[in-house]
């Protein structure tokens, strides 16, 4: 990304928030490139991740706020050139869809209020790339992460781990050599005969 500074032009280094989003727990990660244009999934490195909690005394209401302010302020501390979130998937139960969908336009909602960019991507997609299948289990796709980025989970939960591989993988599929293959695919696929 380039900014200009009056006459002097700055390029910074890609980072990506990715979050897991969740009615009660969202997982979040911060990736950033080590180069200004990132060509190899080497080219990435695990800068934070985490949780965040919320109160299920608290209304959903009330739980929304504080996942959209929580996600406002770590948007505002990390300062992420772009923010990768799961696109919504139609499950069993559809009050938890339904809770998923809220939690989802709160989360949004504080990307359009930052102005940062959003990157969405499909869980299938997510475990394409990062585990090789799009049927992968959430622990697989641990496990790969572990692999290509040496990340460690320690003690916290999947949501965490979630987070990266949603941050990785769109930073993968969206910006770097295999973005552009993706992009000329979905622009043949397109075309009218």
């Amino acid at each position: 990304m380039q900014q200009k500074l009056g006459r002097i032009s700055v390029i910074e280094k890609p980072k990506i928030l990715g979050i897991d989003p969740g009615s009660r727990v969202v997982g979040f990660a911060l990736i950033g490139a080590v180069k200004v244009k990132p060509v190899s999934p080497k080219d990435w490195v695990v800068l934070d991740v985490g949780v965040i909690r919320t109160s299920t005394e608290l209304s959903m209401p009330a739980r929304l706020g504080q996942i959209h302010g929580a996600i406002f302020d770590l948007l505002s501390e990390m300062a992420p050139q772009y923010a990768a979130i799961e696109k919504a998937f139609h499950g069993v139960n559809a009050g938890t869809a339904l809770k998923l969908g809220e939690a989802r336009g709160a989360i949004i909602a504080a990307f359009s209020r930052r102005s940062v960019p959003t990157l969405e991507i499909t869980p299938a997609e997510v475990k394409r790339i990062i585990a090789g299948n799009g049927a992968a289990s959430k622990e697989q796709v641990y496990q790969a992460l572990q692999g290509l980025l040496g990340f460690e989970r320690g003690r916290l939960p999947l949501d965490a781990s979630d987070a990266l591989a949603i941050a990785y993988a769109s930073a993968l599929a969206r910006l770097g050599p295999l973005g552009q293959a993706f992009a000329n695919v979905a622009k043949k696929n397109t075309k009218r005969p």
